[in-house]
């Protein structure tokens, strides 16, 4: 039999272990149980449910660990209406969009803010953060959910760009 490289398996092993713990440390700076968190896992599973070209909209048993009650009664409220009477929003109401993305597996938050009613969380989508969606996170009983979802679209300021580059602010 051929001999065995025990420095080669070792290398290989430290690898293996390597690869493992990267995806694990990469999420090490969000606290398990915050907000931010809290929101990256719902736009995970939101978008691995649209991926699969299932509805999460009327899956509210899927929805209920990931958002509140009263966002929960309100959809089922708007999913029974009649389209014909009440006006049915064009985009998705989580992602704020009509479609996905294919880069869209790669959804990263980029910021938070508190305010008064909620921990707002800034979710992108793609791999160049075009899309982003403001989470309204609030905590029911005990656990960040998300109550409301906003689009917010960011689009670079090109004339902000050229006359900051033109102009020189004098050094004090």
């Amino acid at each position: 039999s051929p001999r065995t490289n025990s420095t080669g398996r070792n290398k290989m092993r430290l690898y293996i272990i390597a690869c493992l713990l990267v995806p694990l440390s990469a999420r090490a700076s969000l606290p398990p149980a915050g907000p931010e968190a809290s929101a990256l896992r719902f736009n995970q599973w939101y978008l691995s449910q649209l991926q699969r070209d299932r509805n999460p909209l009327t899956d509210y048993q899927g929805l209920s660990p990931y958002v509140t009650e009263q966002t929960i009664k309100a959809l089922l409220k708007s999913n029974q209406s009649d389209p014909e009477i009440v006006d049915v929003p064009d985009v998705d109401m989580f992602i704020k969009a009509q479609d996905i993305e294919d880069d869209w597996q790669e959804i990263n938050v980029v910021s938070s803010d508190y305010d008064p009613v909620c921990m707002q969380v800034y979710i992108t989508f793609g791999t160049k953060h075009k899309h982003t969606v403001i989470d309204c996170m609030v905590k029911e009983k005990g656990i960040w959910k998300v109550n409301s979802v906003a689009g917010q679209a960011i689009s670079p300021n090109s004339g902000l760009k050229s006359s900051l580059s033109d102009k020189k602010s004098p050094m004090p």
